[in-house]
């Protein structure tokens, strides 16, 4: 499985302190929860990305195997095509 280090992450104290207590409820360690959150919030938003993919690769003329090939490996993506006017996708904001 794919490691991510993510090293110390800053919550407010309402969302640690809950954090923690969920944590404990369900017997697992806080590295297992927060993997678990974050899995499920990949999940839950991909549709969402996915569009935001799809338009990025359209206005820089690619394919969006390219396009995530790109992004994932920190590569530019080149200047947008000319004229390209289409208006991008909205991501809905997670507050």
């Amino acid at each position: 499985m794919p490691r991510l280090n993510l090293g110390s992450v800053d919550l407010g104290d309402h969302d640690h302190d809950w954090l923690v207590v969920m944590t404990r409820l369900s017997g697992r360690s806080v590295r297992q929860n927060v993997s678990a959150l974050l899995e499920h919030h990949v999940r839950s938003r991909k549709n969402e990305y996915e569009a935001m993919l799809k338009y990025t690769a359209r206005k820089h003329g690619m394919t969006e195997q390219e396009c995530f090939y790109r992004l994932l490996n920190n590569f530019e993506l080149g200047p947008p095509v000319n004229d390209f006017a289409e208006l991008p996708p909205t991501l809905p904001s997670d507050e």
